[in-house]
């Protein structure tokens, strides 16, 4: 799903900086994401019925053809998501209760310390996370070194 509106959260679990923190990715948590997945499923099945398409497929692998109700997709889609492991916004960017960093990447509240990275994105993007966290990490620097935008 592209950009899902269902939240996750991460918490720190000890004050041990080695401990793993706990992560609740909360994947398919809102209505809309659920219907988009099932109604994903839809649309790849009507594709592959085409005659365009029909000659590549034998059958159908995953869901499989026994999942026809909404319900049966949706537990289907449970079964088979997995992550793109491009999380962002942990840390995110902005001016609202929940936003952790200001637009100098600044953590609120905590002298000297900045977040640049795919964390302080204040959503997702629509592409792959690494050329936006580049264009942070580039902006970050100039704020830092105290360089003028150019044009």
């Amino acid at each position: 799903q592209l950009r899902p509106e269902s939240r996750g959260r991460i918490a720190i679990r000890s004050p041990d900086p080695a401990a793993h923190p706990s992560i609740q990715p909360n994947y398919l948590s809102t209505a809309a994401d659920r219907q988009t997945v099932i109604d994903g499923l839809k649309v790849t099945r009507r594709l592959v019925a085409t005659r365009a398409m029909s000659g590549f497929v034998r059958r159908e692998h995953l869901p499989g053809p026994d999942a026809q109700t909404d319900e049966e997709l949706l537990q289907a889609a449970r079964a088979i998501s997995q992550t793109i492991y491009h999380p962002t916004s942990s840390c995110r960017m902005g001016r609202d209760p929940m936003a952790v960093v200001d637009s100098g990447f600044r953590v609120h509240g905590v002298g000297g310390l900045r977040v640049v990275d795919a964390s302080a994105m204040p959503a997702i993007t629509s592409g792959n996370t690494n050329a936006p966290t580049i264009m942070m990490a580039e902006k970050a620097s100039d704020l830092i070194l105290g360089r003028a935008p150019q044009g």
